[in-house]
C-alpha cells in the first residue's frame, strides 16, 4: 500500500509540475577553461563548458530580458522537450506546459524534427510538424499557452521547417523549408529513411509553375504489393510521387505553400510572403542591415539522383530569386558539371550521367526563373557533407575586443557529416565539419573559429573528453560572450538518425578584457 501511495505522489507531482530538464548548467567555479591542445578558439578568449546533458538539442535562442530558451529532442524519438532557463538560473518548462490541474490533458503537442526557436516580445515561436507530418510554426507564452502562426506547408518528406529568424523590430519572421527529396526525385533512399511508407503521395513542392524536360527514373519498387504498386520496378519523374511520371508541366502549390524555400510572414500570422526559392536546405537564417541570410546544405550522394559534392554554402538572398535547386549546386553551378558526376555504379536510374531537370527557360512566373549573381549572393562555401547550420552574427559596431576584428562576420556552426547515408554507402577518409567557422562577409572567406585540433569529435578523443561533437547553434549572449550548442553524438543507422541520449553540451566562448594600461607619461 505504500508503494501505491508513492506512485501515486510521484504520478501526481508529475502532473503538476511536470517533467522536468535534467541539463546541468554548470556554477561558474565548476566551468573551467579548455585546453587548447584539445580544443583552439579566438585568442584574447577563454572556452568553457557551460552545461551538459542535454538530450538532442537542436536549437537555442535568448529574449531581451537574458531568458536563454533551449530545445531537447528536437530530432529521432527522443522526448521532445522545451525549456527557459532564466538569468536567476530557474527553469521554465515551456513544452509540455505544466499540468496544473491533475488528468487535465489539453490534447496539444508538435512533433519533431523542430527545425527553429526564436523569442520576442515576451512569445517564443517554434517550428515544427504536426501530427500528420505538415510543417507548423507555433507561438508561447512563457507560460506554456500557444497559438498558430502559420500551418500547412509540406513537411513530410526529407525535412520540413527549418530555422526561424525575427528582424531588427520585429516586423517579420523568417523562415525556412527544406526539401521532400535529396534532389527532386523520390527514391529508394526514403524509404530506407521511413517516410515514403507513411506518406507514398509525398514530394516536392514547388512555389512557380515549372516545364520539365521529361526525365524518368527507374528504381526498384518496394510498394509493389502494398499500395497496389504493380510492378518490382518503379519509374518516377521529379515533382511527382513516387512511381507517378505523367507530367511535364508542374503547377505551383494552389495555397502558396512550397518547400525549398524561405517565406516570411508577421509575427502575428498574416502577409505571408515567398522570399526566395529553389534553395535546398535553409537550415539557418539570420538578418544583417535588414537583409536576410542563410546556410544551405548541399544534395547528398544518395537516392534515385546522386549528386556527389554539393557543397554546403552561407548565401545571401534576393528577392523573387530562384537558387537552383535540382539542378544547380548550392554555389550556383550546374550540376550536369563533371565534379557532381557520382561514380558510375550508383548511377542506377536509367541515364548515364546527371543532367538537369527543368527547363528554366520556360518556367517561373515570368516563363523564366531567374538566378541571382553567384559573386553578389554567395558569401562562404563549406566542404561537401560539413552540415553548415545555424549561426549569428557579430555585429559591426561591437566594441569587445576580441571579437573586433569578426566584426560583421557570421560565425557558423557545422554539425558534420551523415556518412555512410549521405555518401553513397561509402565510410569517409574522415570526419568532416564538427566544428565553428567564421565567414567574412567582405572577403567572402570561410575560416576556422573553434575547432577540435585532432579533427576529430569528442567520442573518438577519449573518454570523458570535453570537445566538439556535433556544434548546431552559435548565438552571441547580452553578456558579450558567444555560446555554442551541440548536439552531441548520433550515428546514422539505416538512413535514420540514432541519437546517444544526454550527450549534448553548451560551450561559452568569453572575451577576456584586458585591464587598461595607464597612459605613459
Amino acid at each position: 500500500m505504500r508503494l501505491k501511495a508513492g506512485l501515486w505522489t510521484s504520478l501526481l507531482l508529475m502532473l503538476t509540475f511536470g517533467c522536468r530538464t535534467y541539463t546541468v548548467f554548470l556554477k561558474p567555479d565548476e566551468q573551467h577553461t579548455i585546453d587548447r591542445g584539445i580544443v583552439d578558439y579566438p585568442p584574447s578568449c577563454e572556452l568553457k563548458e557551460f552545461a551538459h546533458n542535454l538530450n538532442c538539442p537542436t536549437g537555442f535562442c535568448v529574449d531581451q530580458d537574458g531568458t536563454w530558451f533551449y530545445i531537447e529532442g528536437g530530432i529521432s524519438n527522443q522526448p521532445l522537450h522545451i525549456f527557459g532557463r532564466r538569468a536567476d538560473g530557474s527553469i521554465l518548462e515551456i513544452y509540455p506546459a505544466p499540468t496544473r490541474v491533475p488528468f487535465i490533458n489539453k490534447n496539444f503537442k508538435i512533433h519533431g524534427p523542430v527545425g527553429g526557436i526564436a523569442a520576442a516580445n515576451g512569445k517564443v515561436f517554434v517550428s515544427h510538424r504536426d501530427e500528420n507530418d505538415m510543417g507548423v510554426i507555433t507561438t508561447f507564452g512563457y507560460d506554456g499557452s500557444h497559438s498558430t502562426i502559420v500551418s500547412e506547408f509540406p513537411a513530410q518528406g526529407d525535412y520540413g521547417i527549418t530555422d526561424i529568424t525575427i528582424s531588427p523590430g520585429g516586423a517579420k519572421l523568417y523562415f525556412g523549408v527544406g526539401p521532400a527529396t535529396n534532389s527532386g526525385v523520390v527514391g529508394i533512399d526514403n524509404w530506407t529513411d521511413g517516410w515514403l511508407k507513411k506518406h507514398p503521395d509525398a514530394c516536392d513542392v514547388s512555389p512557380v509553375d515549372l516545364k520539365l524536360y521529361g526525365l524518368k527514373f527507374t528504381s526498384s519498387n518496394p510498394l509493389a504489393g502494398i499500395f497496389g504498386g504493380g510492378n518490382d520496378t518503379a519509374v518516377t519523374a521529379p515533382f511527382q510521387p513516387f512511381n507517378v511520371n505523367d507530367r511535364t508541366r508542374i503547377k505551383k502549390a494552389p495555397n502558396g505553400k512550397a518547400n525549398s524555400a524561405i517565406y516570411s510572414i508577421s509575427l502575428t500570422g498574416g502577409d505571408l510572403v515567398l522570399e526566395c526559392y529553389g534553395i535546398r536546405l535553409p537550415r539557418g537564417l539570420g538578418v544583417l542591415d535588414y537583409a536576410c541570410y542563410a546556410t544551405n546544405d548541399g544534395m547528398e550522394m544518395r537516392g534515385t539522383r546522386p549528386i556527389k559534392d554539393d557543397p554546403d554554402a552561407f548565401i545571401k538572398t534576393a528577392p523573387d530569386a530562384w537558387f537552383g535547386f535540382p539542378d544547380f549546386s548550392t554555389d550556383l553551378f550546374p550540376v550536369s558539371d563533371a565534379r557532381f558526376q557520382p561514380p558510375s555504379s550508383l548511377l542506377n536510374h536509367g541515364y548515364p550521367s546527371i543532367d538537369p531537370l527543368i527547363d528554366k527557360d520556360n518556367s517561373g512566373p515570368s516563363q523564366r526563373l531567374v538566378m541571382p549573381n553567384r559573386s553578389d549572393y554567395v558569401f562562404g562555401v563549406f566542404p561537401s557533407n560539413s552540415g553548415a547550420a545555424k549561426f549569428d552574427f557579430i555585429p559591426e559596431n561591437s566594441t569587445v575586443l576580441p571579437y573586433k576584428r569578426f566584426r560583421g562576420q557570421a560565425i557558423v556552426a557545422l554539425s558534420g557529416d551523415r556518412a555512410p547515408f549521405a555518401t553513397g554507402g561509402s565510410a569517409l577518409g574522415a570526419p568532416i565539419g564538427g566544428k565553428v567557422v567564421s565567414v567574412d562577409t567582405e572577403k567572402k572567406k570561410a575560416s576556422d573559429f573553434i575547432y577540435n585540433t585532432r579533427g576529430l569529435p569528442a567520442s573518438k578523443l577519449g573518454h570523458d573528453v570535453v570537445a566538439l561533437e556535433r556544434p548546431c547553434d552559435v548565438k552571441l549572449g547580452p553578456d558579450g560572450a558567444l555560446y555554442v550548442l551541440d548536439m552531441g553524438r548520433f550515428e546514422m543507422e539505416d538512413g535514420r538518425i540514432k541519437v546517444a541520449a544526454h550527450t549534448g553540451r553548451i560551450f561559452k566562448l568569453i572575451p577576456i578584457v584586458e585591464p587598461e594600461r595607464p597612459a605613459a607619461k
